[in-house]
């Protein structure tokens, strides 16, 4: 997806709240602030590519290269304390319907957008969230059929915290068919390898990273272990609004098998998205792509 100018304001109220919380000098905090915002309207093929941007200067100008770890570990740790409420949510008939609806629920932990924090308050909400989340039948059809056609099962995950529950939905699929991919660097409260280990979810499936720091998948900058497991992949998993902002129109032909089937799931976040797939700020998303 093309940036819009709603992207400009969004890239500068999110660079706001991290150069609030960063503990600069005020004149540090001006001259880091000055140059994101010169950064968040410049042109980019992407939204997340901005935000890799941002990312990098930050780190650069600062040597902070992990602005929210302290909120992705107490993210991992909530929906870990979780877990047992989620094992039993998906009990009953059709457990994996069920672990998909956990799964996007969990796509609300997003310190990329204001107001989607993971406190206490989200823990008692979270039930709630995956109540409210209906999966298309034609969707969760395709789904299951994917599952059972597939050999090789490439699960893209997004933030710290949501991880907890793809690891969930990963435990109700064929999890020796399924490589799941984290960010390569700290980028927002994206997932890496860290948070990765620090969840066991090394212990049940195998995980990469994409060498990258983009939120999202920038495939020129993607390692070559990720680009090879990609284009072996008969089924991927897509979770969150950035890797369907870099992935759902990517010219993909060559790099991935022709058949293969691209399952993005998220809750949208933006009006572009929500115009872009018909749905509403707050909605939850089941899309399709082939190839």
């Amino acid at each position: 997806m093309k940036p819009t100018f709603h992207c400009i304001p969004c890239h500068v109220n999110h660079s706001y709240r991290v150069v609030s919380k960063l503990n600069l000098t005020p004149d540090s905090s001006l001259r880091l602030m000055q140059e994101l915002t010169r950064i968040s309207m410049g042109n980019f093929q992407t939204p997340p590519d901005c935000a890799h941007q941002l990312y990098k200067t930050i780190s650069q100008l600062t040597g902070i290269h992990d602005p929210f770890s302290d909120e992705k570990k107490q993210s991992n740790a909530l929906m870990l304390a979780l877990l047992p409420q989620l094992h039993a949510l998906c009990s009953g008939k059709q457990p994996i319907r069920q672990a998909l609806r956990i799964a996007v629920a969990a796509n609300s932990i997003d310190y990329g957008i204001g107001n989607q924090d993971c406190d206490a308050d989200f823990s008692v909400q979270f039930k709630t969230l995956v109540d409210d989340i209906e999966v298309p039948d034609d969707f969760y059809n395709e789904f299951i059929k994917a599952i059972s056609s597939s050999q090789k099962i490439l699960y893209i995950a997004d933030n710290a915290g949501e991880i907890v529950a793809d690891k969930l939905l990963m435990e109700h699929l064929p999890v020796e068919k399924i490589t799941c991919v984290v960010r390569g660097n700290p980028v927002i409260n994206d997932a890496t390898m860290e948070d990765a280990q620090s969840i066991g979810l090394n212990a049940l499936v195998r995980v990469i990273t994409t060498g990258d720091s983009t939120p999202g998948i920038n495939l020129s900058r993607c390692s070559k272990e990720f680009l090879y497991e990609l284009s072996q992949a008969d089924m991927v998993i897509l979770k969150g609004q950035g890797n369907f902002e870099t992935m759902i129109d990517a010219p993909l032909e060559g790099i991935v098998k022709k058949g293969v089937k691209m399952f993005f799931i998220f809750i949208v976040k933006c009006l572009p998205v929500a115009w872009f797939i018909h749905r509403c700020l707050g909605d939850s998303a089941f899309i399709l792509r082939e190839i």
